[in-house]
Parts: C-alpha cells; structure tokens; sequence
C-alpha cells in the first residue's frame, strides 16, 4: 500500500473529534460527482490529485454539500497513481454515505467523476483494494464492498466503478 498520511497531503485538523466505530459490516465506494481532469492520471499529474483532495476536504468542511462536516467525509481517497490518502481513517464514524448510513460502512472516495475521467483505472482498482484491506486489517470492516447507490439514492460511485464494485472489487 502507498499510503499517503494526513500531514503529507498537510489535512487540516477536524473541527471536532470523530466519533469512534467499533466495526463496520464493511465498505462503501465512492466518486466525486463532478469533473475530474481526463489527463489526472498522467505521471507528473499526481500533484494535482493531492490538490483535488484538499479542495475536498474544505468544501466538505465549509458546508458545500448542504452541511458542515467536521473533516473530509470519507476514511480514505484513493488515485490513479496508486496512492491511498488517509481521511477520517480507521475506527473513525465517515459522514459521506448518508443521514443513518455512516455507522454500517466505512466511505473509500474513488477520484473519478461523471465527467472528464470516469473510469478507473488499473493503480486506481488496486489502491481501492488496498484500502478496503486497509480498514478490514485495522478498522474490523466487515466483508461488504457495496456502491454509495446501494443505500441512497444517487449515481454514484458511478457506472464504471459501480461494475467493478458489482463484479467483486477485485485487483485487475
């Protein structure tokens, strides 16, 4: 796993403490909803997924989605360089699945979108892999890899990503 820690992508600190989780029934995956630049996965690009990932966690922060999170929303972030970027982390109540959704899995943000780049690439599967064994090693996530679609209504984690969810979630 290339695991990139909250003071290397320089994550603010949460406003307030998380609120612990003992175990999840496992993980729920997500993308961004909106346009991710087609040339992202590019080698010298990788500056800007770190970019992407900060402008996440402070429109989460700022209230951009209709509520103040205290942090980014997700436990980790995953991006087509191979690279998994801690969030809320591990034991740690994500606010990204939906209102009575967080306590049963785990939020893995995927950094695609539904325009621009939209499908996942190989390091990008295989850093969402990581991550999944990640929180099921140290957070005790459950054996479930389900989509964001499948407990509120919405597209994501998209179409693409959403078929790999449904076909396992499995290294390519």
């Amino acid at each position: 796993m290339n695991l990139i820690t909250r003071a290397e992508w320089d994550a603010k600190k949460p406003s307030t403490g998380y609120t612990r989780l003992a175990a999840t029934r496992g993980v729920k995956i997500h993308y961004t909803g909106g346009a991710v630049r087609a040339d992202l996965p590019d080698a010298a690009n990788h500056d800007h997924c770190v970019d992407l990932v900060q402008d996440i966690q402070r429109m989460h922060m700022a209230g951009g989605r209709g509520e103040k999170y205290i942090d980014l929303g997700y436990n980790m972030v995953c991006c087509p360089h191979g690279r998994t970027f801690m969030g809320r982390g591990p034991h740690a109540l994500p606010a990204a699945n939906g209102a009575g959704l967080n306590s049963g899995h785990y939020a893995v943000l995927a950094l695609v979108g539904s325009s621009g780049l939209t499908e996942p690439n190989d390091d990008l599967l295989n850093a969402l892999v990581d991550a999944i064994e990640y929180l099921r090693e140290h957070g005790d996530a459950g054996r479930e890899v389900k989509g964001h679609r499948d407990g509120y209504d919405t597209s994501c984690p998209g179409d693409p990503l959403y078929q790999w969810v449904r076909a396992g979630a499995k290294r390519p």
